[in-house]
């Protein structure tokens, strides 16, 4: 039996794969329960099972499948369980030892929460080291050049002189605690696994690999010495360098049969405006589809997800979406930015800033809560009144202050008796007390909660408190979404409360930052069912997979390839000189993945944002240009551009003037800014100066136009007042008292 296989790119990987097992084991009578498979990722089993399934048309007992990172942890788990440590408590880690090995790199970043962003940075270097198998020798030659000084802030060169020592120091703690990273799984596993047994499996499949870590490779190398192994690529090493270097380790050629059939799919490219012009492209492309099930939008840009679900809902039918998406796109996340902002700029540790307060109370998650009668309107009426009560519009002793306390506000009868009134003509019964007990739960949910914790114990009581009110009482738990990412929160919590350093004494402004950091961080995983319906992927979560119609989104040069190009801590220099060449390594995984996936299909859609700031993705420009070279000609393609179609009436509207408005025109004085208005457009004068219609007033950090000229409006008349039917006389004296009174109107005022 063949060692190592490899398919050509536009065939059925899962397919082929099936066939393979079919022909080798299933025909034979051999027992394929016997046999490991290991994929990249967790989709491509379900595929295989089903492929079985429908070939052996009987429950089997069927082949035992593993991640690559699963399986490394199988490996190491033949020698004694463990267990994984925490993103939170690696980091901190990571900030005791740096402390103590290198206090140099703390300068400036003292606390934990500021340190926070290196300490990442620093556990992302480790894990490369981990990964490629970096040696002590080549890590020394580092630590050599930077006491020499690399140019960059002497910081980072006191890091790389001790990166060493701060690397096996953290070895040490996390083999002490058996609580591993997944690099250092992956190099434990590296270095057992030539004691390993694998008595219970027969062969070990190796499936669609194509870009391995160091530590990886000298897995797979091991179990093919041992006679164990079989790896079933899909490429040609001759197109593809990391092929080409799999294939010298494994000593093995990794090249498709001559008779391989080529790409033969259908392309197609749009171009939009926006994100949304290109969601609308998708929509009518997924419209003349018939056979959705065979079809799958990939979405390099994951914050392009809720636009696109908006909008092609209603006809997809059946969808899955499995796709990472970013945690702080979330609007939980924007309602812990105002919890935080709120706290931020309280003064005098009781006294809140009125914009901060509005912006919080006035939050969708927090305005629609079913604190009353299980009715969301009961709520959204208190918020508006005391929205209208803070800014003035209904007068009150706490109107038009900046700052005030929260009690002022609890006991303020003004605001229930206009809330009261409001209700009444909604027939929602309420009372005085329930509205001030509303007002009151959520001013301890959402403000008073939040003042003082001590540590993050304190912390994650308050923020369960607030998770388990918007799920019990709010309107999130109505969307599945929603609940997808108030579980990744509840999980964020989990992680808080077992922290290490859960009870240590934490000032609140540390805290936030330390939480916000994590969400920012974070992406909340969205899984259903990917044997059925459309399918919305991103481009991993491809990998093996084969569609007839690929539609792409987002083919643009900053997210195909998505590339970290800036390293923030170690000197890219550093990493080349090591073997960590990222950039380069990220780019032929996905534009191999990319190719892979096109050469399947038979129907390929790319939709790109054609804007002066964006240019399309490098892929396409490939593409594009193999098609101009084997065309020879330069207009190889009609590109179709987005547009919105939009309707409207040429027609001007006209307020007919009666007796009393006429009377009322004849009557009110004149400003230039009325003026002004009536010639720029008379409706608005009509809306504005006529029927008294307003914007609705709102708390400015910065005045705006309006404010700036109505001051200097009051200004100037209070100045020359005094000159009224006089000559102004422009002396000492009244350039003294203007600018006093400039002076003094400008610190009542702003």
């Amino acid at each position: 039996m063949e060692k190592v296989i490899s398919y050509s790119l536009s065939e059925n990987y899962i397919h082929n794969l099936a066939s393979f097992i079919e022909e080798n084991y299933i025909r034979e009578a051999k027992d394929i329960s016997k046999l490991a498979l290991v994929f990249g990722g967790k989709r491509p089993e379900l595929f295989l099972k089903r492929e079985l399934a429908l070939r052996l048309g009987k429950t089997f007992f069927g082949p035992r499948f593993f991640s690559m990172d699963e399986f490394a942890e199988y490996i190491l788990a033949k020698n004694g369980p463990f267990g994984k440590i925490s993103d939170l408590d690696s980091c901190f880690l990571i900030y005791q030892l740096s402390r103590e090995i290198a206090p140099d790199i703390l300068r400036e970043k003292e606390s934990f929460s500021l340190f926070l962003p290196w300490a990442r940075e620093i556990l992302s270097f480790i894990e490369q080291l981990d990964l490629e198998d970096i040696k002590l020798i080549e890590l020394n030659r580092i630590q050599l050049n930077a006491s020499i000084g690399y140019d960059v802030p002497q910081s980072i060169n006191a890091l790389l002189e001790k990166i060493t020592l701060i690397r096996n120091a953290y070895h040490h703690e996390l083999k002490k605690r058996k609580a591993y990273t997944r690099g250092l799984v992956y190099l434990l596993a590296s270095q057992g696994v030539k004691e390993a047994d694998f008595s219970e499996f027969t062969e070990i499949f190796f499936c669609n690999l194509f870009y391995s870590h160091q530590t990886e490779s000298k897995i797979v190398k091991e179990l093919l010495d041992r006679d164990k192994a079989i790896f079933v690529f899909q490429g040609d090493e001759r197109e593809w360098p990391v092929l080409k270097k799999f294939s010298d380790s494994l000593s093995y050629p990794i090249r498709p049969r001559d008779n391989a059939p080529g790409d033969e799919y259908k392309l197609w490219m749009g171009a939009g405006f926006d994100l949304h012009s290109q969601v609308g492209l998708a929509r009518d492309i997924l419209k003349e589809i018939k056979d959705k099930d065979k079809t799958v939008i990939v979405l390099p840009n994951p914050e392009s997800l809720i636009p696109l679900l908006s909008e092609i809902s209603a006809d997809a039918g059946d969808f899955n979406v499995s796709i990472g998406y970013p945690l702080k796109r979330s609007p939980v996340y924007s309602l812990f930015e105002c919890i935080f902002k709120a706290q931020e700029t309280k003064k005098d540790k009781s006294c809140y800033y009125v914009k901060d307060y509005l912006r919080l109370l006035a939050h969708p998650l927090v305005k629609n809560l079913r604190l009353l009668a299980q009715e969301p309107a009961a709520l959204r009426i208190l918020t508006h009144k005391i929205e209208e009560i803070l800014t003035g519009r209904d007068k009150t002793a706490v109107s038009g202050s900046l700052f005030f306390q929260l009690s002022e506000i609890e006991e303020l009868k003004d605001i229930y008796e206009l809330v009261l009134s409001a209700l009444k003509d909604m027939d929602i019964p309420a009372s005085y007390a329930e509205l001030k007990s509303i007002l009151k739960e959520l001013h301890q949910l959402f403000f008073y909660a939040w003042e003082a914790p001590r540590n993050f114990a304190d912390f994650t009581l308050s923020l369960d408190k607030v998770i388990n009110v918007l799920l019990n009482k709010g309107f999130l738990g109505s969307y599945p979404l929603n609940l997808k990412i108030l579980e990744r929160m509840l999980s964020i919590k989990e992680e808080l409360e077992s922290a290490e350093f859960g009870l240590e004494a934490f000032n609140p402004e540390d805290m936030f930052r330390v939480f916000m950091n994590k969400l920012d961080n974070e992406m909340t995983a969205f899984s259903g069912s990917p044997l059925k319906g459309l399918q919305i992927l991103g481009l991993f979560e491809t990998r093996s997979l084969n569609f007839e119609n690929v539609i792409i989104l987002d083919v643009n040069e900053n997210f195909l390839p998505k590339l970290k190009v800036y390293e923030p801590l170690v000197p890219r220099e550093v990493m080349i000189s090591l073997g960590l060449n990222r950039l380069e390594k990220e780019e032929e995984i996905q534009r191999y993945q990319f190719k892979r996936l096109l050469s399947g299909a038979r129907k390929a859609y790319l939709i790109y944002e054609e804007s002066p700031k964006k240019e399309k993705s490098r892929f396409v420009e490939e593409l594009l240009w193999e098609r101009q070279k084997a065309q020879d000609a330069l207009e190889v393609m009609e590109i179709p551009r987005g547009v919105f179609e939009v309707t409207y009436l040429p027609a001007k509207a006209a307020i007919l003037k009666n007796k009393k408005m006429i009377e009322f025109l004849e009557g009110i004085e004149y400003s230039a800014s009325s003026i002004n208005t009536y010639l720029g457009c008379p409706l608005r004068f009509y809306y504005q100066y006529v029927l008294g219609l307003r914007e609705k007033d709102s708390i400015n950090e910065e005045p705006e136009s309006s404010d700036v000229g109505v001051f200097i409006h009051d200004l100037l008349y209070e100045a020359y007042s005094g000159f009224i039917g006089k000559k102004p006389l422009i002396n000492q004296r009244f350039r003294e008292r203007f600018f006093r009174l400039l002076e003094n109107n400008f610190e009542a005022e702003f």
